[in-house]
């Protein structure tokens, strides 16, 4: 008992409360890092892959194998925009079977000067495809058939970055709508 009286007249309140204080704000930090760490292990997301073609006979005969339109993403090396586009609505798009199950998804270096196989077999320049599609602004997002007919309206640019993947599930929503219509067209025939 005489041990704790002196020790309250030799303690500075001030310092204990000051100690206190550290203390709690250490634990506190020790344990966001913690929690940080746990969340951050559970947002790992499986690598997937936007496959850049060359050859749009072979994914025409996929799309029309498997009733699926193609979207292909124009983009440059260095554009934000098409980082963005891949990144942000692209590759979530390949990781949901959702979508998977419904569009094939393909990408065109507009800066590769390289040739393309076209849709009916013959050697067209990357550059010259994309200006058929009116790609002169990267990224541009248009959604084809087999026969590489656009089926909705192409995503020039990135207008607004909160409403582009409404735009995306739009542009994707008439062309499966376009392709069923086609199918039942080719049916009653």
């Amino acid at each position: 008992m005489r041990l704790v009286r002196f020790l309250a007249g030799k303690i500075c309140w001030g310092h204990l409360i000051l100690g206190l204080f550290a203390l709690a704000v250490l634990l506190t930090s020790i344990f966001n890092a913690a929690t940080t760490r746990a969340n951050s292990d559970d947002e790992i997301l499986p690598a997937v892959h936007i496959v850049s073609t060359n050859d749009l006979r072979a994914d025409g005969k996929l799309s029309q194998h498997t009733q699926k339109p193609i979207l292909i993403l124009f983009s440059m090396e260095g554009c934000a925009y098409c980082e963005f586009v891949e990144e942000e609505h692209l590759k979530p798009m390949l990781r949901n079977q959702d979508y998977l199950d419904k569009v094939i998804i393909r990408r065109v270096m507009t800066d590769d000067y390289g040739d393309v196989i076209d849709f009916d077999g013959t050697k067209i320049s990357s550059l010259n495809f994309s200006a058929r599609y009116g790609a002169y602004v990267t990224p541009t997002v248009v959604f084809l058939n087999h026969e590489g007919v656009e089926l909705s309206p192409r995503l020039l640019g990135v207008r607004n970055t909160e409403f582009y993947g409404g735009d995306l599930d739009e542009g994707l929503a008439i062309s499966l709508r376009k392709i069923r219509q086609q199918l039942a067209a080719n049916q009653t025939k």
